[in-house]
């Protein structure tokens, strides 16, 4: 697997957190819940994966927990901002999706070759992944 795409989405974790404690834009909300939408796609993936019996432990073990750290470090910043009106809300409901997230992603890390486990997660990903990509919108 390619490096590349890991790098790219790292940055962009990297590049929408760190307003933590201050006030957040929509346009910040926005490219937070983008990265949520992503990295729940991406987990969905690594869960059909298992579920489909197509990857290793080792392999799932080491990206969920690559994974599970970004969407934690999304819910933490989510966590200390802040948000005018409506928008506190959309703020709170992106927390929410980063924390469930990462804690389903934890639950794959712990039995990284239990497939199914993996395919009950891949489809709480994917509710995921589209709630928050309505988050994104």
């Amino acid at each position: 697997m390619q490096k590349t795409p890991w790098i790219a989405l790292l940055a962009a974790v990297l590049a929408t957190t760190g307003c933590g404690g201050g006030s957040l834009s929509e346009k910040a909300l926005k490219t937070q819940a983008g990265t949520i939408e992503s990295l729940a796609s991406e987990s969905a993936l690594v869960a059909k994966g298992v579920a489909d019996d197509r990857t290793t432990d080792n392999f799932v073990s080491v990206h969920s927990d690559y994974l599970r750290e970004a969407a934690r470090a999304i819910a933490k910043d989510l966590g200390s901002s802040r948000a005018a009106g409506s928008l506190d809300a959309k703020r709170r409901e992106a927390a929410r999706l980063a924390s469930q997230v990462a804690d389903d992603l934890s639950r794959l890390h712990r039995a990284p070759g239990d497939r199914t486990l993996a395919a009950g997660l891949r489809s709480a990903f994917s509710r995921e992944a589209e709630a928050a990509g309505k988050l994104s919108k």
